[in-house]
This record gives C-alpha cells, sequence and structure tokens, in this order.
C-alpha cells in the first residue's frame, strides 16, 4: 500500500516537472510547427496550477489516513498491553473461578468424577444422584413416629420441618408404588407422593389421607398458623401438574396448600401426613426423594415397645452413620443430629 503512494506522487511531480520544461514545446514544434508548440507550451502552463492544486489535496488526504491510522494503532497497542498486564496479574484462583463459571454443573460434577473414578463410563446415575430436576429441601427435621397401635393395625405419622420457597405446596396420592414412582419423575414440583394401594376404595383412602393432612406455616416473628390442604378437582388437575404418560385423573389425587405472601424468599415449613397399615408388614420407613441437608432424623416407637413388648431395630441408610437396636429396656426412642446432606434413597427404616 505504501509503495502504490509513492509511485501515485512520484508520478504527479515527474508529471509537473516535465510540462514546465520547454520538451513539450519542442517535440510539438519539431513534428508540427513552431505555432501549434507555442500554443501547447501555454496549454501546459495553465494545467501546471491545477495538477499543483491535486498534489496538494492528495498530500492532506494522505496525511489524515495516516493520523488516523496511526490512532488507531495506538489504541490497539494500549488495549494489548491492557491484555498483557491482565495475563501477568491472572492467578490461579481467577482462573479456576473462570472456569468454574463458565462450566455447567453436569460438567463439573462429571469432571470430578472422571478425576477420582477414572476409566470408569456412565457416572450419570452418580450425577443424577446429587443433580436432579427436583427442588432441594433446606433445613429439614424428619420425624417418625407410631402412633397408636391396635390388634391388626399400626397407625404412623411422618413430621417434616423444612424451609422451603414461598407458593404452593402440592401433595398427590395415587393407588400404587408404580404410580407413585412415574408421578414423582414426571413432577418435580410435588413436594410429596404417596402410594395408597392398600385393600378398598382408593377414592376413601385418598380422602381419609387428605383429612389428616396438616401444614403449618412460621413466619419470622415465630409465630405459627396452619394452613389448610384443599383437595384440587379432577378436571384442574393439569393446572398444576403434568401427568406421565398412561396415568389418568382417576390414578390422582391432588391436595394443594397455599404458603401464603410474605417477606422473604423462604418459609419454614411444618408438615403432617397420617397413615395406618398391617400390623404384620413388620416394618416402617422414610427415604429422601431428593438431595436435602438434614438436621435431625427422630424415630419414636414406644408404643409398638410399651404396648406390644416388640423388640425394634432402626436400620439406617446414611452412610457412615451406625445402626441402632432399641430393645424392650429402652424407651423406643431415638434422635439422629446430622447435619449432613443426604441424596434419593438414603433415609431409615425401623423392623420390629
Amino acid at each position: 500500500m505504501r509503495s502504490r503512494v509513492l509511485v501515485y506522487f512520484g508520478s504527479l511531480l515527474a508529471t509537473v516537472a516535465l510540462i514546465n520544461t520547454p520538451v513539450p514545446r519542442i517535440i510539438v514544434s519539431a513534428v508540427l510547427n513552431p505555432e501549434a508548440g507555442d500554443a501547447v507550451a501555454r496549454s501546459l502552463g495553465s494545467i501546471t496550477k491545477d495538477l499543483v492544486l491535486v498534489l496538494l489535496i492528495s498530500i492532506y488526504f494522505e496525511w489524515v489516513r495516516t493520523r488516523e491510522q496511526s490512532d488507531l494503532l495506538r489504541g490497539l497497542d494500549g488495549k494489548l498491553e491492557g491484555i498483557r498486564e491482565n495475563i501477568s496479574n491472572a492467578t490461579a484462583p481467577a482462573v479456576r473461578r473462570l472456569v468454574l463459571d463458565s462450566a455447567t454443573s453436569e460438567e463439573l460434577v462429571t469432571t470430578a468424577l472422571d478425576r477420582d473414578i477414572p476409566h470408569t463410563p456412565h457416572k450419570a446415575s452418580l450425577v443424577s444422584l446429587m443433580l436432579q430436576p427436583r427442588p432441594v429441601l433446606r433445613d429439614v427435621s424428619m420425624a417418625l413416629r407410631i402412633e397408636g397401635v391396635d390388634e391388626t393395625a399400626v397407625h404412623a405419622g411422618i413430621r417434616i420441618e423444612v424451609t422451603m420457597p414461598r407458593g404452593q405446596m402440592l401433595v398427590a396420592a395415587t393407588p400404587s408404588v408404580m404410580h407413585s414412582t412415574a408421578l414423582s419423575a414426571a413432577c418435580p414440583d410435588v413436594f410429596e407422593v404417596v402410594s395408597l394401594g392398600r385393600p378398598g376404595s382408593f377414592d376413601e383412602a385418598a380422602r381419609t389421607f387428605g383429612e389428616k393432612l396438616e401444614c403449618y406455616v412460621e413466619s419470622p416473628s415465630r409465630t405459627t398458623r396452619r394452613v389448610e390442604f384443599r383437595r384440587v378437582p379432577a378436571n384442574a388437575l393439569r393446572k398444576y401438574i403434568s401427568p406421565p404418560v398412561g396415568m389418568t385423573a382417576g390414578d390422582i389425587v391432588l391436595f394443594a396448600a397455599d404458603l401464603g405472601e410474605g417477606d422473604g424468599e423462604f418459609v419454614r415449613v411444618r408438615y403432617h401426613y397420617h397413615w395406618s397399615q398391617d400390623l404384620d408388614e413388620h416394618f416402617v420407613y422414610w427415604a429422601a426423594d431428593r438431595p436435602m441437608f438434614v438436621r435431625t432424623i427422630t424415630l419414636d416407637m414406644r408404643e409398638l415397645v410399651t404396648r406390644q413388648d416388640c423388640r425394634v431395630w432402626v436400620k439406617t441408610f446414611l452412610g457412615g452413620v451406625d445402626s441402632l437396636v432399641l430393645d424392650n429396656t429402652s424407651d423406643g426412642h431415638t434422635s439422629l443430629s446430622l447435619d449432613r446432606w443426604i441424596v434419593e434413597g438414603q433415609g431409615v427404616v425401623a423392623v420390629w
């Protein structure tokens, strides 16, 4: 580009110099006549002014273009210097933070597993234990209690205290474990899915289950109010959830409670549900259905121990927590202080 500019200005200067010499007049006089040579010389004299003007204008525009290019190059040089300074000042924590912020949760967990468990494919099942579509629960305290025992049945209840976002709290009942599993997987926003797969009418069992549901909301001032569950009509079910393929409205009974408006994104909730089962089933259990941070787990088997003279074994599936044995000399009550995260499938079972 620079050589083309030099050729342009050199040609223009050479032309101006040439037409201001006698050479054009001599050549034309020799070819034609002296009068024609004098006329050409006079014409070329007037052209000289125009060529000088063109030369000056060209010089001005070339100066402007060169100055703009210099400013651009100086700006680029400043930016490159800033980049070089940032790179030289970059520390390992800063680079690590940049990588963490730009990667997805799945990529981070998979990378960690690849480092600690190399040469083993199919880690998706491990990743899914920690990363689920179901919202995680915070500050969970769970109490499993035998509320009563008669000749053939055990009446049990579970109380869960949890910190969760404000909004709708949904609890669903289905007629079988298969239905519950499918609904739980398809509708992660449902807080609890319970199987009522026992002899008798499913609708009647669901009605009784709904009547025993309890929910209490604790305000920041520590006052507690009860929130009532309402049964969602079957024709309004799809306004709340999208049932999986193969399940009809007759396979689901949905209950909804409004946790209300108030200050703060989260609210402290105490949720109760109750059920009855045959005494000869010989166990009750609770298991997490998602990742959750558990504060305490309490088991109250005193009704079995005192009324039925049963020996109760409590087996925990919590990773590192030893099993407990409640015998006839104990009062049948125990509480575990965990303060740890657990994942889906971990929990506790009481066997008598």
